[in-house]
């Protein structure tokens, strides 16, 4: 029988994991981006692209809302609000860690350089990774695949370094868990 309130173990290696990674993706950021930019390839451009577009904050929300609808999902209204609740969460809050830490993208893509634009967190991963926690346990694995496809497709592209991509896994991750707990999903099915 589990105490309430006690973090089990298992909560703890995934925690230390994800920081063990983010301070290695740190580290290594400026030669992760050099890495992706020698291994340029058209075609995987624009497949990446084409993640890169359907990760975004404003057409995310309405590929999440499809698997929903048409899945096997018993409580689909919940399943949708607890969904675009924890995407919500997600979004104000890397735009918040936008602003504060103004990171400048590996690649100078914009003349203008505005704080909310800035590379850290990646709203794409958070947005990705926000919808995960909500879904149904059979949905999981394949959401899981496209949002580390959509995540990938930031550091692929230039637009992000890596660990600008694991604090937004991170981040989006925490707020779907805020999301499945603020309206009780039980996605153990």
């Amino acid at each position: 029988m589990k105490k309430e309130g006690k973090i089990s173990r298992k909560k703890v290696i995934c925690a230390a994991s994800a920081i063990i990674i983010f301070i290695l993706a740190l580290i290594f950021d400026s030669q992760i981006v050099s890495f992706f930019a020698s291994i340029q390839v058209p075609f995987i451009v624009t497949v990446m692209k084409v993640f890169s577009f359907f990760g975004s904050w404003y057409v995310i929300p309405f590929v999440a809302i499809a698997i929903i609808l048409f899945s096997r999902e018993k409580n689909k209204p919940k399943a949708l609000i607890g969904a675009m609740t924890s995407l919500l969460l997600g979004i104000i809050s890397a735009y918040i860690f936008k602003i504060i830490v103004a990171r400048p993208r590996p690649l100078d893509l914009s003349v203008n350089f505005a704080a909310w634009d800035s590379s850290f967190p990646s709203s794409h991963a958070v947005a990705a990774f926000a919808i995960l926690p909500c879904l149904d346990k059979r949905l999981q694995p394949y959401w899981l695949a496209f949002a580390i496809l959509i995540s990938l497709s930031r550091i692929y592209l230039g637009v992000h370094y890596a660990s600008d991509v694991i604090a937004g896994v991170i981040l989006g991750y925490v707020m779907g868990l805020v999301g499945t707990k603020i309206f009780k999903l039980d996605n153990k099915k």
